[in-house]
């Protein structure tokens, strides 16, 4: 399942990039938050109890980094600490855009198309 996740996600990034080209944003944000979400499960793996990784809940074990070290103390910051916030954002800015229909610029789009 680690590789269609890891080729949904660079599908979904493609996707994105080439929403961006066209100046659609909104649609682009969506995209590009879908491949870091797939990214993102591909090296957690799935949840316990076989349930699916809620949108915001998936960060702080992906940012953590156990899943690649997983010696790394867990009193520690994580070891992708300084993806959290751009994460968040990019969650955030998705749910705006499908969800409020707020219109997404260009500027937010080139942060995550890239």
């Amino acid at each position: 399942m680690i590789e269609i996740r890891i080729k949904y996600a660079n599908n979904y990034l493609e996707d994105g990039r080439v929403l961006f080209k066209h100046k659609r944003y909104n649609s682009a944000i969506s995209r590009l938050y879908y491949a870091s979400y797939q990214a993102m499960w591909s090296a957690c793996g799935d949840p316990e109890g076989g349930r699916i990784w809620k949108h915001l809940a998936i960060i702080k074990p992906f940012v953590r980094g156990h899943w690649f070290n997983p010696t790394h103390p867990k009193q520690s910051p994580g070891i992708l600490e300084h993806f959290r916030l751009p994460l968040r954002q990019l969650y955030t800015y998705r749910v705006k855009a499908d969800y409020n229909l707020v219109e997404i610029n260009e500027t937010a789009s080139l942060l995550y198309s890239s």
